[in-house]
């Protein structure tokens, strides 16, 4: 079974978005249609992106309440 993760995004022009990682999967919630495919967080694993590392983790209940 994969292991679920929550990250929110740090970054000025996606600043509060909530992603779920689940293995290799990535969705980004949206409040009006849930959690949707993504790939939004890849540019924050890339060195030479300007978006690199500007997330945080955080718990499953920390996103529960951020996306309710």
């Amino acid at each position: 079974m994969d292991r679920t993760e929550y990250v929110r995004l740090l970054s000025k022009e996606h600043k509060g978005i909530i992603v779920r990682c689940v293995g290799r999967k990535q969705y980004q919630y949206d409040a009006k249609n849930g959690w949707v495919p993504s790939g939004i967080l890849l540019a924050y694993f890339w060195p030479d992106d300007p978006y690199y590392e500007m997330y945080e983790e955080i718990t499953e209940q920390e996103a529960l309440a951020l996306t309710a």
